[in-house]
């Protein structure tokens, strides 16, 4: 006697194959998934340039000018999924009469530096099938200490400006390959708001260009 198949074997949408193939395309996904969150997570370091309007009394006239800055930033970032992560940080921000974008001498040799430590909230999507680039935006807010000094008004030893206060910065990122890190954003800085009375010394918002690298 001939044995026949049965109706069920045969048939290609029987239920036991269909919810194999299903479990073991859902576990893959999720390893992927699990995987590219930890990819994006991790230490990172970062070098940026920028610069701000300074506006100050420097020999009994109001002086502006507008030094470039140098910014070095690092920390550790952490994604919940491939959309959502959050990172702390730790920032230096540093400029000089000397580099400026008027390409002129500053008279009053000026120096402005500013620490700051902070959290910043990304939110970026995909831009290819492959995740491995992001477009998205970050916003965050920290805490921050200046100090200004100048061959005038403000020796570093003696008179030095300082202040502390609260640090916002927001942006855009590009995320390529996962480690490198393009943003393009803006800092308020704590003389800003610290100092926005006073008629010696005052500072503008510091747009800002930076690479980071996630190890």
């Amino acid at each position: 006697m001939n044995a026949y198949p049965t109706q069920g074997s045969l048939n290609p949408q029987n239920p036991s194959i269909l919810e194999e193939k299903n479990e073991g395309y859902s576990i893959e996904a999720i390893r992927e998934r699990q995987k590219l969150v930890r990819q994006k997570s991790g230490k990172y370091i970062g070098v940026g340039i920028g610069g701000f309007q300074v506006k100050k009394a420097y020999k009994e006239q109001n002086q502006i000018s507008f030094p470039a800055t140098l910014s070095l930033k690092g920390g550790v970032q952490t994604f919940f999924n491939k959309n959502i992560g959050i990172r702390g940080f730790f920032g230096l921000d540093m400029a000089t009469g000397f580099i400026n974008y008027e390409f002129a001498k500053d008279p009053s040799h000026s120096f402005y530096s500013m620490f700051s430590l902070g959290i910043d909230i990304i939110g970026e999507f995909p831009l290819t099938k492959s995740y491995k680039h992001f477009l998205g935006a970050f916003a965050g807010i920290g805490g921050g200490a200046t100090i200004y000094a100048d061959n005038e008004n403000f020796s570093l030893f003696k008179h030095a400006i300082t202040s502390a206060g609260i640090m916002i910065e927001g942006g855009v990122t590009l995320s390529l390959f996962v480690r490198h890190r393009f943003e393009l954003g803006f800092k308020i800085l704590p003389t800003a708001k610290q100092l926005l009375n006073s008629k010696k010394f005052e500072t503008s918002l510091m747009p800002y260009v930076m690479y980071n690298y996630k190890f």
